[in-house]
């Protein structure tokens, strides 16, 4: 059984035959836990993300109990559409578990990550940071948390006056009014150099009408803890041989 959701009837050719577009399309975006891809469709380039292949326990869980990361990804991005680029369709297949499902967005043009500006020095830098923080303050005032705000989530693109961003892997998101804490603790998977991330703190704080100081001082050490608890299991890990 194939379960699908679509915003137009015009890309229910492409849902029918995902599987094929997507073992056809050799432009590929990302290989490793999920395999995303762009796919030419009526002259328009989409992306598709195939998450991994489910077993049958996780395919029991998703089947019954919770909603599968392509039906979460897909209604959080109709729900947050100015933050993310545009969904087009999800598509799940039951055999009769949940073992694939599949994620179709419109490709934004994006110039570079969160990276660029956090690890390769990216010259205008600053001026990003101070964007970047004003694009998820937006996030913020319209009660939305991305659980994942990693580099890798957040594409940037060059515009003539600015920069735009949009965040993406959005299966994981909570949708409610946000605490100071929440708010602070919200910067700690960006991996920043304190000087960086101070940056971005102060400038929230003074978008916020925070009190500068303790909102700089409180996401530095979310910062520092999550640091701490990554390299404390890789380190463990790699003890492990894992």
């Amino acid at each position: 059984m194939i379960k699908q959701q679509l915003i137009h009837s015009d890309y229910q050719p492409l849902a029918n035959e995902i599987e094929r577009y997507f073992a056809q399309s050799s432009t590929i975006l990302q290989d490793d836990r999920n395999t995303i891809k762009e796919v030419v469709f009526n002259n328009e380039t989409l992306v598709v993300k195939s998450y991994k292949r489910l077993g049958w326990f996780r395919g029991l869980i998703y089947t019954y109990w919770k909603k599968s990361k392509a039906w979460r990804a897909y209604e959080y991005g109709l729900k947050i559409a100015k933050f993310t680029p545009k969904v087009v369709a999800r598509i799940e297949n039951f055999e009769p578990l949940l073992t694939k499902n599949y994620l179709i967005c419109c490709k934004f043009e994006a110039d570079f990550n969160m990276q660029a500006p956090l690890f390769k020095n990216h010259p205008n830098k600053q001026t990003i940071f101070k964007e970047f923080t004003k694009f998820v303050y937006q996030l913020h005032q319209n009660n939305i948390l991305h659980q994942d705000l990693s580099p890798g989530n957040i594409l940037i693109k060059k515009n003539q006056q600015d920069y735009e961003f949009k965040i993406i892997d959005i299966n994981r998101m909570h949708f409610k009014t946000l605490s100071l804490k929440e708010r602070a603790k919200n910067f700690n998977k960006l991996w920043a150099n304190d000087d960086d991330l101070a940056l971005i703190l102060r400038t929230y704080a003074k978008l916020a009408d925070l009190d500068v100081d303790y909102f700089v001082n409180l996401g530095l050490g979310y910062n520092q803890q999550n640091k701490t608890r990554k390299i404390r299991k890789r380190k463990i890990k790699k003890m492990l041989g894992l």
